[in-house]
């Protein structure tokens, strides 16, 4: 992906501030791209805290983060609600995980299906519990979608799904009846380009909270 004007996006996330850099992406349109884990401690654990006081009500027992990166989300908001247990579904066919109940996803941000993998051995640590699922932008819709369904098909009751930030409405559609439980800290439209700029699509732009 090549950067592209404007060059950066600001979005409020938690009510501060952020500029996320612009860039051109392989489909002809442009996107605002967090990454998570380059913005700094103190950002995750800022948005770990926020999205913890939305769920701190409903009383979850665990939290569900997806690799790679989700799992910063996962750590911060477990820290926040006093958990000392998270569950990371992973996208690495690893060792341990060939028996691993399995959904397929396709990401935004990467090319081709891919997987979540959910490991056995993960599965009483969720069968019967209170469980909130996490990561760090929902898109599309395909990877929240997959991480609520091997959360169900281990047992777990799913209180409600939380991200830093939504892109576009997409995700809405995904994931169904399911987007009532999205909880949310910002949202960034998706991009199309004219004459070399990324120009926001008037559909995409801020959304009213889902409601629940």
């Amino acid at each position: 992906m090549q950067p592209i004007l404007p060059y950066v996006w600001p979005v409020d996330v938690a009510g501060e501030s952020v500029d996320l850099p612009v860039f051109a992406a392989d489909d002809g349109g442009a996107i605002a791209l967090l990454m998570v884990i380059d913005r700094g401690l103190r950002f995750v654990e800022r948005t770990g805290r926020a999205l913890a006081e939305m769920f701190r009500p409903l009383a979850p027992e665990v939290v569900v983060g997806s690799a790679t990166l989700g799992i910063p989300v996962a750590m911060e908001v477990s820290r926040a609600l006093g958990l000392d247990q998270y569950v990371i579904l992973q996208k690495s066919p690893k060792f341990h995980l060939s028996d691993a109940l399995v959904e397929e996803v396709r990401s935004v941000t990467s090319r081709g299906p891919q997987r979540l993998l959910l490991d056995r051995q993960a599965i009483e640590r969720l069968q019967g519990r209170r469980v909130v699922v996490v990561d760090d932008v929902i898109a599309t819709g395909s990877s929240m979608a997959a991480a609520m369904r091997l959360v169900r098909r281990a047992g777990g009751e799913v209180l409600a799904a939380g991200t830093i930030l939504t892109e576009g409405r997409g995700w809405r559609n995904a994931l169904g009846r399911d987007a009532a439980l999205v909880h949310r800290l910002g949202h960034i439209p998706q991009f199309s380009i004219t004459r070399g700029r990324a120009e926001p699509l008037p559909d995409s732009l801020e959304l009213p909270e889902p409601a629940g």
